[in-house]
């Protein structure tokens, strides 16, 4: 079985290869077509007010990328085909530890966050909550149309009825910022959720459940990204791909016997709490601690990288979109702030969840249990 989900998670990232070819407009849709609005006319007398010039590519699809200050200067070099197979683009590229991948941005966290929320909107996704502290956007939970398979009946249908079809899916999605350690540069990550919609054997109830996240969803809203950023959309589309292929060859190699680097382990501490034991460098497990957060459907309201705290926002009545694993929610501990620590020990660090008292306790270690199963 183990054996099975690697083979499944492999052929998913190396099908990220294709997106170039199918282009990740057709992947994605959320809306964004309804939702715009005609261009503006500017009266004769009067000049058009130029846009934000920083993040377009002058030289398109293909072409040459620079700096808005590069290209007032003349600087620029003519078009020419790209020869190198990842061109670097100034300002923007995408790292990757394994399987996760992030986006690495030459530019303030403030400019950064404008960029993305704008770019959420643009590709019609309404934005949920917003902690600009902790560098987190949640959107609301929307439906990707691009999955409504084709038909001409469905053409007709569709016209007249918008939503006449429905994917029985939704997605939602959470992006996180975090300053680089050089102070100039910003990092994006991009975690995708997914619920479907399940019907009763009589089909007349049904309920929303959880499905396994898209990672391949993940990496189009990255090479999007990129293109937002100055990247052209082969250089975006080539970045995400040679990752993918990376990504692969790391999930098959650890579905192999010897345990790699970076493994995580729960321990046992004193007073029945529990820590993960992560073995890998604080910069390494700090991000796969975050993206394990989102995935264990917490949420982030304020962070130290300087001291490893993830300060976690108070628990809430309502039911969230993780309900059945969401098992420490109760009234109780609705007023009660819990942080996550990631403890430096060099090569091996420790993660660990304490209450606003500094103490763990049932609520806590649930939580450290939960955070582990989605260790990256």
């Amino acid at each position: 079985m183990k054996v099975l989900h690697f083979g499944i998670a492999v052929a998913a990232l190396i099908s990220l290869a294709s997106c170039g070819a199918t282009g990740p407009d057709k992947q994605l849709d959320y809306g964004a077509k309804a939702k715009q609005l005609p261009s503006l006319e500017v009266p004769p007398d009067l000049t058009a007010l130029g846009g934000d010039d920083k993040y377009k590519v002058p030289g398109g699809d293909g072409g040459i990328v620079a700096t808005f200050s590069d290209y007032s200067k003349g600087s620029v070099v003519p078009e020419r085909a790209a020869s190198a197979v990842l061109p670097e683009v100034q300002g923007v590229r995408l790292e990757r530890n394994g399987a996760q991948r992030w986006l690495v941005v030459k530019d303030s966290a403030e400019k950064a966050w404008n960029v993305v929320r704008a770019f959420l909107l643009e590709i019609g996704l309404t934005v949920s909550s917003e902690e600009q502290a902790a560098g987190v956007i949640e959107t609301n939970w929307s439906e990707n149309r691009a999955k409504i398979p084709e038909s001409r009946i469905r053409s007709v249908i569709g016209t007249v009825f918008g939503k006449a079809y429905s994917t029985g899916e939704r997605d939602q999605y959470l992006v996180r910022l975090e300053r680089g350690k050089d102070g100039s540069s910003t990092e994006i990550y991009v975690t995708q959720r997914g619920k479907v919609e399940v019907f009763s054997e009589d089909l007349t109830v049904s309920k929303w459940q959880m499905r396994p996240h898209e990672p391949e969803l993940e990496a189009i809203m990255l090479q999007r990204l990129m293109v937002r950023f100055g990247a052209s959309e082969a250089q975006a589309a080539s970045a995400v791909a040679e990752t993918a292929v990376i990504a692969a060859a790391s999930a098959v190699a650890a579905a192999g016997v010897v345990e790699p680097a970076g493994t995580a382990s729960l321990r046992e501490v004193a007073e029945g709490g529990v820590v993960i034991v992560m073995n890998d460098a604080f910069d390494r497990t700090w991000r796969k601690v975050g993206l394990a957060i989102e995935g264990a459907g917490l949420a982030v309201e304020d962070k130290n990288r300087e001291k490893g705290i993830y300060f976690l926002r108070p628990i809430k009545v309502e039911r969230g979109w993780l309900d059945s694993l969401m098992f420490w929610k109760s009234d109780v501990d609705t007023d009660n702030h819990y942080q996550v620590n990631v403890k430096d020990g060099g090569t091996v660090c420790e993660v660990s969840i304490t209450n606003q008292d500094g103490a763990s306790n049932t609520v806590a270690k649930q939580m450290v249990e939960a955070i582990y199963k989605h260790i990256p």
